[in-house]
């Protein structure tokens, strides 16, 4: 029987369709909402969906980034580019839509919120990292200068074996 142990193929192509999902899904998002105009949707649908708790200072400019974060870290997740770094500011943004979105008493469309969702999966890409189908996968392999926190694993050569015959 095949697992992702004796199969790494397998959870490469898993987490890169994982990755395309949830990355196409984010950069649609934004690319509507630049084409809509980003003013529009920060004084439309964002404004209707800000917390009143939560001070302008901070709401406002999160409000303009949205659209741009979308497409940046949509992208990121599609390339595989800082895989980890990228889903852990998707994360974010996810369960900062996801409050807002409970809080403004928006309706929910099934058993709970479909964000809750690609909050998990984004939760499993930080963890697990990108994968090998990635850049980040391409550019760490056969390097020691390899970054954990982008690949999500270290290659062969970063190992902390010792050669045979060293304590």
């Amino acid at each position: 029987m095949c697992s992702t142990k004796n199969c790494p193929c397998l959870l490469n192509f898993a987490l890169f369709v994982n990755r395309l999902a949830l990355g196409l899904f984010l950069l649609l998002a934004g690319v509507s909402k630049l084409q809509g105009g980003v003013e529009k949707f920060v004084q439309g649908d964002y404004a209707q969906m800000t917390p009143a708790w939560l001070p302008t200072w901070f709401a406002t400019p999160y409000g303009y980034f949205v659209p741009f974060g979308e497409v940046i870290f949509g992208a990121m997740l599609i390339l595989g580019l800082a895989g980890r770094l990228a889903a852990i500011v998707v994360f974010l943004m996810l369960t900062s839509f996801t409050i807002a979105t409970y809080v403004a008493g928006a309706p929910v469309q099934g058993p709970f919120s479909p964000n809750l969702i690609l909050i998990a999966l984004a939760f499993l890409l930080a963890v697990i990292g990108p994968g090998g189908w990635s850049l980040c996968g391409l550019t760490c392999r056969g390097s020691c200068g390899c970054l954990s926190w982008c690949c999500g694993a270290k290659s062969s050569c970063c190992s902390d074996d010792k050669p045979a015959g060293q304590a």
